[in-house]
Protein backbone atom coordinates (compact mmCIF):
# COMPACT_ATOMS: atom_id res chain seq x y z
CA UNK A 1 0.00 0.00 0.00
CA UNK A 2 1.08 3.80 -1.04
CA UNK A 3 0.46 4.84 3.09
CA UNK A 4 0.00 8.44 1.93
CA UNK A 5 -2.73 7.83 0.17
CA UNK A 6 -6.02 7.82 2.29
CA UNK A 7 -9.50 8.30 1.45
CA UNK A 8 -11.80 9.43 4.53
CA UNK A 9 -15.68 9.39 4.49
CA UNK A 10 -17.40 12.24 7.36
CA UNK A 11 -19.88 12.91 8.02
CA UNK A 12 -22.14 16.58 8.12
CA UNK A 13 -20.64 18.78 10.42
CA UNK A 14 -17.23 16.55 10.56
CA UNK A 15 -14.69 19.52 10.09
CA UNK A 16 -12.93 18.13 7.05
CA UNK A 17 -12.38 21.50 5.34
CA UNK A 18 -10.22 22.00 8.90
CA UNK A 19 -8.84 18.68 8.44
CA UNK A 20 -7.72 19.43 5.10
CA UNK A 21 -6.30 22.81 5.54
CA UNK A 22 -4.47 21.82 8.47
CA UNK A 23 -2.96 18.56 7.27
CA UNK A 24 -1.86 21.30 4.26
CA UNK A 25 -0.44 23.62 6.36
CA UNK A 26 1.60 20.93 8.29
CA UNK A 27 3.27 20.23 4.98
CA UNK A 28 5.17 23.40 4.42
CA UNK A 29 7.79 23.72 3.04
CA UNK A 30 6.18 21.25 0.69
CA UNK A 31 4.44 22.05 -2.35
CA UNK A 32 0.53 20.71 -2.54
CA UNK A 33 -2.98 21.24 -4.40
CA UNK A 34 -6.53 21.16 -3.24
CA UNK A 35 -8.88 20.52 -5.62
CA UNK A 36 -12.56 20.64 -5.30
CA UNK A 37 -15.63 20.24 -7.57
CA UNK A 38 -17.28 23.94 -6.90
CA UNK A 39 -15.82 27.59 -6.99
CA UNK A 40 -17.87 27.93 -3.84
CA UNK A 41 -16.23 24.83 -2.10
CA UNK A 42 -12.47 25.84 -3.27
CA UNK A 43 -13.01 29.54 -1.52
CA UNK A 44 -14.52 27.64 1.51
CA UNK A 45 -11.44 26.22 1.83
CA UNK A 46 -9.24 29.68 0.91
CA UNK A 47 -11.30 31.62 3.58
CA UNK A 48 -9.94 28.60 6.25
CA UNK A 49 -6.56 28.03 5.44
CA UNK A 50 -6.43 32.40 5.96
CA UNK A 51 -8.46 31.74 9.41
CA UNK A 52 -5.50 29.64 10.39
CA UNK A 53 -2.75 31.23 8.98
CA UNK A 54 -3.78 34.43 7.92
CA UNK A 55 -3.36 33.92 4.27
CA UNK A 56 -2.80 31.21 1.88
CA UNK A 57 0.74 30.51 1.76
CA UNK A 58 2.94 29.94 -1.49
CA UNK A 59 3.35 26.47 -1.22
CA UNK A 60 -0.32 25.53 -1.54
CA UNK A 61 -2.21 26.02 -4.47
CA UNK A 62 -6.29 25.72 -4.76
CA UNK A 63 -7.50 24.31 -8.13
CA UNK A 64 -11.66 23.83 -8.69
CA UNK A 65 -11.97 20.69 -10.47
CA UNK A 66 -11.81 21.34 -14.10
CA UNK A 67 -9.70 24.35 -13.61
CA UNK A 68 -7.16 21.55 -12.25
CA UNK A 69 -7.43 19.25 -15.26
CA UNK A 70 -7.52 22.04 -17.80
CA UNK A 71 -4.30 24.07 -16.58
CA UNK A 72 -2.39 20.71 -15.42
CA UNK A 73 -3.59 17.71 -17.31
CA UNK A 74 -4.97 18.78 -20.34
CA UNK A 75 -3.09 21.91 -21.48
CA UNK A 76 0.76 20.88 -20.71
CA UNK A 77 0.74 18.16 -23.32
CA UNK A 78 -2.39 18.55 -25.59
CA UNK A 79 0.32 18.99 -28.21
CA UNK A 80 0.94 15.41 -28.46
CA UNK A 81 -3.05 15.19 -29.62
CA UNK A 82 -4.07 18.42 -30.34
CA UNK A 83 -2.47 21.26 -31.92
CA UNK A 84 -4.16 24.26 -31.12
CA UNK A 85 -4.12 25.11 -27.11
CA UNK A 86 -7.79 24.74 -25.52
CA UNK A 87 -9.35 27.63 -25.31
CA UNK A 88 -11.31 27.04 -22.56
CA UNK A 89 -13.69 25.42 -20.47
CA UNK A 90 -17.61 24.48 -21.87
CA UNK A 91 -19.92 23.78 -19.17
CA UNK A 92 -21.59 20.52 -20.13
CA UNK A 93 -25.65 20.28 -18.83
CA UNK A 94 -26.28 16.61 -18.51
CA UNK A 95 -24.09 14.34 -20.50
CA UNK A 96 -22.06 15.66 -23.66
CA UNK A 97 -23.86 14.51 -26.84
CA UNK A 98 -21.63 14.42 -29.99
CA UNK A 99 -21.65 12.00 -33.01
CA UNK A 100 -18.16 12.21 -33.52
CA UNK A 101 -15.79 9.21 -32.85
CA UNK A 102 -12.72 10.08 -30.09
CA UNK A 103 -9.89 9.73 -32.24
CA UNK A 104 -11.58 13.20 -33.97
CA UNK A 105 -9.87 14.94 -30.28
CA UNK A 106 -11.04 18.21 -32.04
CA UNK A 107 -14.53 17.25 -31.91
CA UNK A 108 -14.82 14.81 -29.50
CA UNK A 109 -13.79 16.96 -26.73
CA UNK A 110 -13.79 20.33 -27.96
CA UNK A 111 -16.82 22.67 -29.67
CA UNK A 112 -16.67 25.12 -31.83
CA UNK A 113 -15.07 27.59 -29.87
CA UNK A 114 -12.38 25.41 -29.13
CA UNK A 115 -13.66 25.09 -25.21
CA UNK A 116 -13.43 21.70 -23.80
CA UNK A 117 -16.65 19.91 -22.52
CA UNK A 118 -16.07 19.85 -18.93
CA UNK A 119 -17.54 16.25 -19.02
CA UNK A 120 -14.85 14.74 -21.26
CA UNK A 121 -12.18 16.73 -19.61
CA UNK A 122 -10.83 14.08 -17.05
CA UNK A 123 -10.76 11.38 -20.12
CA UNK A 124 -9.05 14.38 -22.00
CA UNK A 125 -6.65 14.52 -19.85
CA UNK A 126 -6.06 10.75 -19.81
CA UNK A 127 -5.49 10.66 -23.13
CA UNK A 128 -2.88 13.60 -22.86
CA UNK A 129 -1.21 11.03 -20.26
CA UNK A 130 -0.87 8.05 -22.69
CA UNK A 131 0.17 9.90 -25.07
CA UNK A 132 2.96 11.99 -23.52
CA UNK A 133 3.89 8.72 -22.04
CA UNK A 134 3.61 9.21 -18.45
CA UNK A 135 4.54 12.97 -18.63
CA UNK A 136 1.61 14.05 -17.00
CA UNK A 137 1.92 12.91 -13.76
CA UNK A 138 5.45 13.28 -13.89
CA UNK A 139 5.32 17.20 -14.29
CA UNK A 140 2.44 16.63 -11.33
CA UNK A 141 4.78 14.97 -9.10
CA UNK A 142 7.26 17.83 -10.16
CA UNK A 143 5.00 20.15 -8.63
CA UNK A 144 3.52 18.71 -5.61
CA UNK A 145 4.47 16.44 -3.11
CA UNK A 146 0.85 16.08 -2.16
CA UNK A 147 -2.78 16.43 -3.66
CA UNK A 148 -6.12 16.71 -0.80
CA UNK A 149 -9.29 16.07 -3.25
CA UNK A 150 -11.96 17.61 -1.02
CA UNK A 151 -15.97 16.52 -2.00
CA UNK A 152 -14.79 13.35 -3.40
CA UNK A 153 -18.03 11.80 -3.96
CA UNK A 154 -18.57 14.47 -6.40
CA UNK A 155 -16.29 13.14 -8.81
CA UNK A 156 -18.23 11.18 -11.61
CA UNK A 157 -17.36 9.43 -15.14
CA UNK A 158 -13.74 9.88 -16.23
CA UNK A 159 -12.99 12.18 -13.16
CA UNK A 160 -12.97 8.76 -10.72
CA UNK A 161 -10.61 7.23 -13.38
CA UNK A 162 -7.96 10.64 -13.02
CA UNK A 163 -8.24 9.81 -9.36
CA UNK A 164 -7.47 6.21 -9.89
CA UNK A 165 -4.39 7.77 -11.56
CA UNK A 166 -3.36 10.13 -8.88
CA UNK A 167 -3.67 6.76 -6.33
CA UNK A 168 -1.36 5.20 -8.40
CA UNK A 169 1.25 7.74 -8.62
CA UNK A 170 3.88 8.90 -6.67
CA UNK A 171 2.18 11.49 -5.51
CA UNK A 172 0.50 11.28 -2.00
CA UNK A 173 -2.93 11.72 -2.20
CA UNK A 174 -5.51 12.44 0.55
CA UNK A 175 -9.64 12.52 -0.51
CA UNK A 176 -12.31 13.72 1.77
CA UNK A 177 -16.57 13.61 1.11
CA UNK A 178 -19.60 12.68 2.81
CA UNK A 179 -21.16 10.38 0.60
CA UNK A 180 -24.47 11.16 2.03
CA UNK A 181 -24.18 14.74 0.28
CA UNK A 182 -23.76 13.55 -3.06
CA UNK A 183 -25.73 16.26 -4.64
CA UNK A 184 -23.25 17.75 -7.20
CA UNK A 185 -21.68 15.25 -9.78
CA UNK A 186 -18.60 16.36 -12.20
CA UNK A 187 -19.98 14.23 -15.09
CA UNK A 188 -23.33 12.50 -15.92
CA UNK A 189 -21.53 10.52 -18.76
CA UNK A 190 -22.27 6.38 -18.09
CA UNK A 191 -18.48 5.92 -17.65
CA UNK A 192 -18.37 4.70 -13.66
CA UNK A 193 -22.34 5.26 -13.33
CA UNK A 194 -22.46 2.71 -10.23
CA UNK A 195 -19.71 4.51 -8.33
CA UNK A 196 -21.42 7.20 -8.01
CA UNK A 197 -22.97 8.72 -5.14
CA UNK A 198 -22.62 5.88 -2.69
CA UNK A 199 -21.86 3.56 -4.87
CA UNK A 200 -18.27 5.14 -4.44
CA UNK A 201 -17.77 3.49 -1.13
CA UNK A 202 -17.97 0.16 -3.58
CA UNK A 203 -14.79 2.00 -5.32
CA UNK A 204 -12.72 2.84 -2.57
CA UNK A 205 -12.98 -0.24 -1.06
CA UNK A 206 -11.90 -1.77 -4.24
CA UNK A 207 -8.51 0.58 -4.17
CA UNK A 208 -7.92 -0.61 -0.12
CA UNK A 209 -7.76 -4.23 -1.53
CA UNK A 210 -5.93 -3.30 -4.15
CA UNK A 211 -3.07 -1.79 -1.92
CA UNK A 212 -3.47 1.83 -3.51
CA UNK A 213 -5.38 3.95 -0.22
CA UNK A 214 -6.65 3.43 3.39
CA UNK A 215 -10.42 4.35 4.27
CA UNK A 216 -11.46 5.38 6.72
CA UNK A 217 -14.75 7.23 8.41
CA UNK A 218 -14.97 10.47 10.67
CA UNK A 219 -18.38 9.80 12.02
CA UNK A 220 -18.69 13.04 14.47
CA UNK A 221 -20.38 16.16 13.96
CA UNK A 222 -19.26 19.37 15.63
CA UNK A 223 -21.92 21.28 14.49
CA UNK A 224 -25.21 19.40 15.07
CA UNK A 225 -26.63 17.92 18.48
CA UNK A 226 -27.20 14.14 19.08
CA UNK A 227 -30.69 14.24 18.27
CA UNK A 228 -30.19 16.04 14.95
CA UNK A 229 -27.57 13.36 13.95
CA UNK A 230 -29.60 10.81 15.17
CA UNK A 231 -32.42 11.86 12.62
CA UNK A 232 -30.63 12.59 9.93
CA UNK A 233 -28.61 9.30 10.37
CA UNK A 234 -31.94 7.35 9.76
CA UNK A 235 -31.66 8.49 6.09
CA UNK A 236 -29.02 6.17 5.61
CA UNK A 237 -28.95 3.39 8.32
CA UNK A 238 -26.44 1.11 7.18
CA UNK A 239 -23.56 3.90 7.29
CA UNK A 240 -21.84 4.65 10.24
CA UNK A 241 -23.90 7.05 13.22
CA UNK A 242 -22.74 9.74 13.68
CA UNK A 243 -21.44 11.27 17.15
CA UNK A 244 -22.45 14.66 18.34
CA UNK A 245 -19.94 16.72 19.94
CA UNK A 246 -21.83 20.04 19.82
CA UNK A 247 -22.52 20.37 23.81
CA UNK A 248 -23.39 23.95 23.52
CA UNK A 249 -27.33 24.01 25.07
CA UNK A 250 -30.43 26.57 24.21
CA UNK A 251 -33.76 26.26 25.85
CA UNK A 252 -35.10 24.69 22.11
CA UNK A 253 -32.74 22.08 21.44
CA UNK A 254 -33.81 19.21 19.10
CA UNK A 255 -36.27 18.05 16.11
CA UNK A 256 -39.64 19.02 15.87
CA UNK A 257 -42.88 18.71 13.82
CA UNK A 258 -44.36 22.14 13.52
CA UNK A 259 -47.93 22.09 13.02
CA UNK A 260 -49.20 24.47 9.71
CA UNK A 261 -51.13 26.70 12.10
CA UNK A 262 -48.53 27.39 14.53
CA UNK A 263 -45.48 27.92 11.89
CA UNK A 264 -45.65 31.68 11.26
CA UNK A 265 -45.70 31.62 15.59
CA UNK A 266 -42.43 29.52 14.97
CA UNK A 267 -40.78 31.93 13.34
CA UNK A 268 -41.39 34.83 15.09
CA UNK A 269 -40.39 33.02 17.90
CA UNK A 270 -37.19 31.15 16.85
CA UNK A 271 -36.35 32.89 13.76
CA UNK A 272 -35.07 29.87 12.06
CA UNK A 273 -33.57 29.14 8.10
CA UNK A 274 -36.40 27.91 6.03
CA UNK A 275 -35.24 25.45 3.63
CA UNK A 276 -36.88 23.51 0.78
CA UNK A 277 -36.57 20.74 -1.66
CA UNK A 278 -36.89 23.07 -4.10
CA UNK A 279 -38.24 26.20 -6.08
CA UNK A 280 -41.96 24.26 -6.03
CA UNK A 281 -42.12 24.30 -2.47
CA UNK A 282 -42.54 27.10 -0.16
CA UNK A 283 -43.45 29.64 -2.92
CA UNK A 284 -44.50 32.41 -0.77
CA UNK A 285 -41.58 31.97 2.03
CA UNK A 286 -37.95 33.22 2.32
CA UNK A 287 -36.56 29.83 1.22
CA UNK A 288 -33.48 28.45 0.27
CA UNK A 289 -33.13 24.97 -1.70
CA UNK A 290 -31.10 22.26 0.65
CA UNK A 291 -28.60 21.80 -1.91
CA UNK A 292 -27.72 25.68 -2.20
CA UNK A 293 -26.99 25.64 1.77
CA UNK A 294 -24.27 22.79 1.48
CA UNK A 295 -20.98 23.60 3.65
CA UNK A 296 -23.38 26.04 5.57
CA UNK A 297 -24.76 25.87 9.34
CA UNK A 298 -27.62 27.86 10.62
CA UNK A 299 -28.90 27.93 14.31
CA UNK A 300 -31.75 26.81 13.62
CA UNK A 301 -33.71 25.47 10.58
CA UNK A 302 -37.84 25.19 9.72
CA UNK A 303 -38.14 22.69 6.66
CA UNK A 304 -41.20 23.07 4.27
CA UNK A 305 -41.89 19.64 3.17
CA UNK A 306 -43.01 17.52 -0.08
CA UNK A 307 -44.44 14.55 -0.03
CA UNK A 308 -41.48 12.23 0.55
CA UNK A 309 -40.87 13.81 4.22
CA UNK A 310 -44.29 13.88 4.91
CA UNK A 311 -44.88 10.08 4.45
CA UNK A 312 -41.27 10.07 5.83
CA UNK A 313 -42.51 11.66 9.14
CA UNK A 314 -45.99 9.81 8.93
CA UNK A 315 -44.41 6.05 8.53
CA UNK A 316 -40.86 6.29 9.65
CA UNK A 317 -40.03 4.97 6.66
CA UNK A 318 -36.95 5.98 4.77
CA UNK A 319 -37.68 4.76 1.43
CA UNK A 320 -40.38 7.77 0.86
CA UNK A 321 -37.04 10.27 0.88
CA UNK A 322 -35.25 8.09 -1.28
CA UNK A 323 -35.10 10.07 -4.57
CA UNK A 324 -33.92 13.03 -2.76
CA UNK A 325 -32.23 11.87 0.24
CA UNK A 326 -28.92 13.55 -0.51
CA UNK A 327 -30.84 16.68 -0.18
CA UNK A 328 -32.77 16.04 2.86
CA UNK A 329 -29.74 15.04 4.34
CA UNK A 330 -28.11 18.02 3.72
CA UNK A 331 -31.26 20.28 4.48
CA UNK A 332 -31.47 18.53 8.10
CA UNK A 333 -27.82 18.47 8.98
CA UNK A 334 -27.56 22.51 8.68
CA UNK A 335 -28.56 22.98 11.70
CA UNK A 336 -26.98 23.39 15.35
CA UNK A 337 -29.46 23.10 17.90
CA UNK A 338 -32.87 22.69 16.33
CA UNK A 339 -34.43 21.05 13.29
CA UNK A 340 -38.83 21.57 12.45
CA UNK A 341 -40.88 20.31 10.10
CA UNK A 342 -44.24 21.66 8.88
CA UNK A 343 -45.99 18.79 9.49
CA UNK A 344 -49.96 18.18 9.96
CA UNK A 345 -50.11 14.32 10.15
CA UNK A 346 -49.12 11.54 12.86
CA UNK A 347 -45.14 11.36 13.52
CA UNK A 348 -43.97 7.94 13.70
CA UNK A 349 -39.62 8.95 13.17
CA UNK A 350 -38.28 8.21 15.87
CA UNK A 351 -36.94 11.61 17.99
CA UNK A 352 -39.25 13.92 16.58
CA UNK A 353 -41.67 15.53 19.03
CA UNK A 354 -44.51 17.51 18.26
CA UNK A 355 -44.11 21.34 18.95
CA UNK A 356 -46.28 22.67 21.21
CA UNK A 357 -46.62 26.79 21.06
Amino acid sequence: MLPSNKIVFASAGAGKTTVIATEALAMRPQHVAITTFTIKNAEEIRRKIVQLNGCVPKEITIYPWYTFLLHELVRPYQGHVHPTRVAGIHFAKGATQTRVRKADVARYYCDVNNDAYSDRLGEFGLLCEVASEGKVVRRLGDMYSHIFIDEVQDLAGFDIEVLELLLRSPIGVSCVGDIRQSTFRTSHAPKNKKFCGRGFLLKADNWKKAGLCDVKFMAHSYRCIQNICDVADLIFPNLPKAQSHNERRTKHDGVFAVRSIHAEEYRRRYTPQILRLDRRFGKNLPAENFGMTKGLGFERVLIVPYKGITKWLSTGDAQHVAGSADEVYVGITRAYQSVAFIHDGDVALPGVTIFEP
